[in-house]
């Protein structure tokens, strides 16, 4: 076997340790500051036209690297039906900057086809939104099947759900769907879930009446917390109008942005209109909602 000149073991040998010189280098803990920006209010004001008590949540934007959002306090809120001339005041009872309104009985804000405003009054600023109240469709059924080795990334064993639903014929509809699993709300930043008629897309205008296609069905299921026998699925479906669409679409693809061919960052639409010399801006979306619900309780595989 020919031997190795000894300058070329050295040569390696130096290679190898000006590598490692350099990788470790690399490991440096770099820090990046970053100007504060200037706060702005944030107004979460997706309200359902159900019995039940509503909540409007208010919060201030926080720096970058801040995990946790300041609820905001002390703010005056009411929502008014225009149609019906009827005014509903939320309030923060439990100063949490979560304003809450208490229906009596089987009290609703209002009726499809009704028009609502928002006036939150903040420091003296007026802050307002508009929002119509669209009709919503219903569920017909979920299925489930139990999948033992789904075999598709990091998906567990359990059971898979999904809902059937058509959309309403004779115009264009504009859907949110929501799943919850024992009560909780599924908020994984993938299965954000809504619907142009029957599908997503531009392609919604040819799917007036038709029954919602399997990317919307299949949704209502965290492929990494599947159903369990006995677990409860719910799904709601929200009304919603095309801006709010347009809205969660553009936050779906805000909060998924990444990779390697990740778009460039860009400012959220909001329909919060905030006055022109605001101290304090205003983010966030109003969105009245006719609600319908659906649960299923998770029962054993049958053999």
């Amino acid at each position: 076997m020919p031997k190795v000149p000894l300058r070329n073991n050295v040569f390696r040998i130096f290679s190898f340790l000006l590598s490692v010189a350099f990788l470790s280098a690399c490991e440096d803990v770099v820090s990046v500051n970053l100007a504060a920006s200037r706060p702005q209010l944030v107004i979460d004001a997706f309200i359902a036209n159900t019995n039940a008590p509503q909540i409007i949540r208010l919060t201030s934007t926080a720096p970058y690297f801040n995990t946790a959002t300041p609820p905001v306090q002390g703010a005056e809120v009411v929502v008014e039906n225009l149609t019906q001339n009827r005014r509903f005041v939320f309030t923060d009872t439990r100063q949490n900057g979560e304003y809450r309104w208490q229906p009596t009985g089987n009290e609703r804000l209002g009726n499809i086809g009704d028009n609502f405003r928002l006036t939150v009054n903040y420091q003296g600023n007026i802050y307002t939104a508009n929002s119509p109240l669209n009709r919503t469709t219903t569920v017909d059924s979920i299925a489930y099947e139990f999948r033992e080795r789904p075999n598709i990334g990091d998906a567990k064993e359990g059971y898979y759900a999904q809902f059937y639903g058509s959309d309403l014929p004779g115009q264009d509809d504009f859907y949110w769907i929501r799943a919850y699993k024992n009560g909780k709300l599924i908020t994984k930043s993938t299965l954000i879930n809504y619907a142009f008629n029957a599908v997503r897309g531009g392609s919604g205008a040819g799917a007036d009446g038709f029954v919602f296609i399997p990317p919307i069905r299949n949704r209502i299921t965290d492929s990494q917390d599947p159903y369990q026998v006995g677990d409860e699925v719910r799904v709601e479906i929200w009304s919603i109008n095309r801006p709010t669409y347009l809205f969660l679409e553009q936050a779906e693809n805000q909060i998924n942005n990444s990779g390697l061919f990740a778009r460039p960052l860009e400012n959220t639409r909001t329909n919060i209109i905030s006055p022109a010399n605001a101290s304090l801006p205003a983010l966030g979306w109003f969105c009245v909602s006719e609600m319908s619900v659906f649960t299923q309780k998770i029962e054993p595989k049958k053999r």
